[in-house]
């Protein structure tokens, strides 16, 4: 078949049209695809951004080019203004890979400068860049390498190093059409040398970035970069860098940037370690990680190992480090810093800084550097001394300088500074010699916070014997001191004399006690002469050590009284309360004309006895306190005050209030007085702090005083088997003659307390009240008895005696039946068998009451009598009136009304109406009427009132007749309907 012209021109035109559709559709798939690109040498710097579109599909090579730059940046910066363009041109699914290529003996540097893409941090799924920058081949499988990185969202990628000479970035996207926001990835790119990441020699059987740097006597000075600096360093990497300087050479490092990934205190992960020596088994100076900057260590010899490892742990982009190091002889010299002083070392990793640790009461020696030469300028040395601390051992320390002479660089020839001059008026400004011995001070010097506090600041040259010369004492086991050295040190001429400082530190057992030490310091023996003071146990509130005797001497003046109080007792618990290993001695101490001095014990406390106030005897005006510990246990043990006053006028007060200071009496027991009360303070309401109340009770020859507690409130707890009276206490004194015979009472149980006879006839009673603060409760109320205790009962005879029962105690006649109980403990004889009037005026009491109580009881019953038997008469009446209806009484007549009655007009002039409203002779009153006619019913009303039956019949008929006359005289009358 043949095709006409006409044909062939439309076959023509159709071919035309599709070839030019799929012409154009292939050339816009092609710049959609074709996007890779690479970056070679051969332009050593310049820009980039994604995604590079071109209508070029050969631009992945572009050796030949002319211009990198043209097609890194002409041709998107022109699609970048237009955003319908750009968007028009990307595919819903495209991949560009940019590869960078340096020269051997460079690296890829990549600073991005603007970036956004979809996605976020933690979501790069549908659109991100990769980094490949450890990449030795540009043409390794990029699915079988580690990616350094994939990024997204806006937060760009720091910067970007090569370990090699390549990196590769992977741009992926299929985000297309649904794009919210324009695509904008830009940055610049260079090729730098790679010399300065080269240290030393190379040391290639360890890894890629191991060198050897060696002071060869021309570079004494140099920078170690971590291998990609300030990029992003690499995981899973080690770097090894040793230092070796010359003999008498040390080394200093300064981390000027330091940035490496912290994953913990110990650094698990990625770390740079610090060897004091020449390989990985000398000693460890430090180890490093995390964000540092201005770190400074020194080697304590002329080689230092350095070793940077890497893991693969979640991060962030950490940057690495750049370390200065130099190697140097003007370093400090350590030897000549210890000077073979024993138990004083060179702290690691330090120019100068020194510790000194006690061997146990030791003494040891430290210098400045090169004493007693001149000491380096600009220089700081941190001297660190540090005395036992532990549950047995716990020491304080003592510095005395020997030799000090340090000056400023604006130091005015003063001379040698003697005691006259005061130290404050000596300026320090740029060399000194500081001492810390309180904590906090301690804590900030060591901190290296700027603007330390030091306790003493010393400086010149101090003459010998100069009480700025020491000893000073610290407040711990510890101590530091910081020696500072001008730039430009001065000197005063005095060559022979020595510059710097030599010091002498002695390490002394410390007991954490106030007060003078007294003989040797590893004796716990101490004075206290200050009116008011405190002490406590060694250590306290720490737990005091084991098997340890401390001695507290409070010394007064004659004439003088001494107040303890106890702030805190806790001993070691033993396992029965009939041990006693820990304890607590109070001494009196007597002394005579000739000053020899007698010791009496007065008190002994356990562990379950807190002890009261105590007082200091009349005569005593010292006391010596003895504390006690036992290999079996510690506890915190105690805090005490104490206050030296003058004595009270009288040892016990002749008469009440006597004394402003001192309470109590002295009562005498005698014929006719045999028994009495006395109380505490303002009982009732509250006793007050500072009280101190003596009370003495004196029976006749061959009589006791018996002792029994009727009301007791203070404060503190009383058990069977221990007490607590810290605050306020009672003692009761049975036996004069022997202070230990004492009693301690307290609390608020009074069944607790036992009643107490006397050894003699006397007995001594006191109340003392703390020195700072009391809860002030009620007080106490005692009562007392004289007595005689008998064995045989004609020992008790006569009219005037009484033997009680059961305690076989002989009392006044007098006391029976007095209403108190004064034949002791569980005899209450003198209570029971009191008179007969007594007994006849109870039992007078009980029958008048009971004929009270029966009086009342037959007045209810009357009257429940009366109220049944009118019941009974209203129930007789209603059975009458029921049975005479029965028996002939017209019945009622029922009547209903065929309309509904709305209101009752009566005619009848008979009728009363007001006997309808108010209800009279047994009619209904008038609502109730009205209510009961509309319902159309009559009948008879019961009677209200009690009547005779005669009567009720009566009323009853007449009633019976007027409501059949209403209702018949109602039904003719047509005016009554209301409807």
């Amino acid at each position: 078949m043949f095709l006409n012209l006409n044909d062939k021109k439309i076959l023509f035109y159709i071919f035309y049209f599709t070839v030019t559709i799929g012409l154009i559709k292939c050339q816009k798939h092609d710049i959609l695809t074709q996007c890779d690109y690479l970056f070679d040498s051969t332009k050593p710097k310049g820009t980039f951004n994604f995604p590079i579109l071109t209508t070029n599909p050969s631009l992945y090579n572009n050796k030949h080019s002319s211009n990198d730059e043209v097609f890194s940046t002409s041709l998107t910066d022109e699609l970048n203004t237009n955003s319908d363009l750009i968007e028009s041109q990307i595919a819903d699914n495209i991949q560009c890979i940019y590869t960078f290529v340096a020269r051997k003996g460079q690296r890829v540097k990549l600073e991005f400068t603007d970036f956004q893409l979809a996605g976020t941090v933690d979501n790069c799924e549908v659109e991100y860049v990769d980094i490949y920058s450890e990449l030795k081949d540009p043409n390794e499988d990029l699915l079988s390498v580690e990616v350094g990185g994939r990024y997204c969202g806006t937060v760009a990628p720091t910067i970007r190093i090569s370990l090699y000479n390549i990196i590769v970035l992977v741009f992926h996207s299929r985000v297309g059409k649904k794009r919210n926001e324009n695509l904008v990835i830009k940055g610049k790119y260079s090729f730098i040398s790679d010399e300065k990441y080269i240290s030393g020699l190379p040391l290639p059987k360890i890894s890629m970035c191991s060198f050897l740097i060696e002071h060869n006597g021309r570079k004494s000075k140099g920078v170690i970069l971590s291998p990609t600096y300030p990029g992003v360093y690499p995981n899973n990497i080690i770097c090894v860098y040793l230092l070796k300087g010359k003999p008498n050479e040390r080394i200093r490092i300064f981390l000027k940037d330091f940035d490496i990934y912290f994953g913990g205190e110990h650094c698990p992960y990625d770390v740079l370690t610090i060897y004091d020596g020449n390989d990985n088994t000398s000693p460890i100076i430090k180890k490093v990680c995390g964000l540092q900057q201005k770190m400074e260590i020194f080697s304590s010899s002329n080689n230092l190992y350095i070793e940077f490892l890497t893991s693969d742990p979640f991060k962030n982009d950490q940057r690495g480090f750049l370390i200065e190091y130099e190697f140097s002889s003007r370093f400090v010299h350590i030897p000549k810093l210890i000077q073979n002083s024993k138990g004083v070392s060179h702290i690691r990793g330090t120019e100068c800084d020194v510790r000194v640790q006690s061997s146990k009461e030791s003494t040891h020696y430290i210098y400045s550097p090169n004493f007693p030469d001149m000491y380096p300028s600009n220089i700081s040395c941190t001297y660190i001394l540090d005395g036992l601390q532990g549950d047995q051992n716990l020491e304080k320390v003592l510095l005395t300088f020997e030799q000090l002479a340090v000056f400023s660089e604006n130091y005015n020839n003063v001379g040698m500074i003697n005691n006259g001059i005061n130290n404050n008026d000596i300026e320090c400004p740029s060399a000194y010699v500081g001492i810390a011995y309180d904590i906090n001070n301690i804590k900030a010097v060591l901190s290296n916070s700027e603007g330390s506090a030091f306790d003493k600041i010393l400086c010149e040259r101090l003459a010998s014997g100069n009480e700025l010369m020491g000893p000073y004492e610290s407040k711990s086991s510890r101590m530091v001191v910081d020696f500072e050295s001008a730039d430009n040190p001065r000197n005063d001429g005095n060559i022979n004399l020595g510059y710097g400082f030599k010091a002498r530190v002695d390490f002394r057992t410390d007991f954490g006690v106030p007060g003078e030490a007294v003989g040797d310091s590893n004796k716990c023996l101490f004075r206290f002469k200050d009116k008011k003071g405190s002490f406590n146990s060694p250590r306290f509130p720490s737990n005091y050590p084991l098997d340890t005797i401390c001695t507290y001497l409070i010394e007064g003046n004659p004439g003088d009284q001494i107040i303890i109080n106890f702030d805190a007792f806790e001993l070691f618990e033993d396992l029965s309360t009939d041990i006693c290993n820990d304890y607590i001695e109070l001494y009196n101490v007597f002394t005579d004309k000739k000053g020899q001095e007698t010791f009496q014990l007065q008190e002994k406390y356990c562990w379950n006895m807190k002890p009261g106030p105590s007082i200091s005897a009349y005569n005593a005006y010292k006391m010596k306190l003895i504390f006690v510990s036992s290999h079996e246990g510690s506890s915190n043990g105690f805090k005490a005050t104490y206050k030296i006053k003058k004595r009270f006028k009288e040892e016990i007060p002749s008469v009440e209030g006597k004394d402003d200071d001192h309470c109590g009496v002295s009562i005498v027991a005698s014929d006719g007085f045999t028994s009495g009360t006395f109380k505490s303070p303002n009982y009732g309401t509250k006793y007050a702090k500072n009280t101190y109340c003596d009370w003495e009770i004196v029976a006749r020859k061959n009589h006791q005083i018996h002792l029994k507690i009727g009301k007791l409130d203070v404060e503190g707890t009383l058990d069977s088997d221990r007490f607590s009276c810290l605050s306020a206490v009672i003692r009761v004194l049975p036996d004069v003659t022997d202070p230990t015979s004492v009693i301690q009472v307290c609390g608020d149980v009074a069944t607790n307390v036992k009643p107490v006879t006397s050894k003699g006839n006397k007995l001594r009673i006191s109340f003392y009240t703390s020195m700072d603060k009391v809860n002030g409760l009620k007080g106490f109320l005692y009562e007392w008895t004289e007595v005689k205790i008998v064995e045989k009962d004609n020992e008790c005879s006569g009219d005037d005696k009484y033997l009680c029962t059961y305690s076989k105690m002989c009392i006044d006649k007098e006391l029976r039946c007095n209403s108190m109980y004064n034949c002791g403990l569980n005899d209450e004889s003198d209570e029971t068998h009191c008179n007969i009037t007594e007994l006849a005026s109870d039992l007078r009491s009980v029958i008048a009451a009971g004929i009270f109580s029966g009086a009342i009881l037959l007045f209810i019953l009357v009257f429940f009598a009366f109220l049944f038997k009118k019941k009974m008469e209203k129930r007789r009446i209603r059975n009458s009136i029921r049975s005479s209806n029965f028996r002939g009484a017209k019945p009622r007549i029922p009547y209903r009304q065929q309309q509904p009655v709305g209101r009752i007009i009566v005619s009848n002039k008979d009728l009363d109406l007001s006997r309808y409203e108010h209800g009279q002779n047994g009619l209904i009153s008038s609502p109730l009427t009205s209510r009961f006619i509309n319902h159309d019913a009559t009948g008879i009303v019961p009677p209200t009132s009690t009547t005779t039956a005669i009567d009720s019949i009566k009323n009853l008929d007449e009633s019976y007749n007027v409501n059949r006359n209403m209702l018949l005289t109602t039904r003719l009358d047509d005016k009554t309907f209301n409807c």
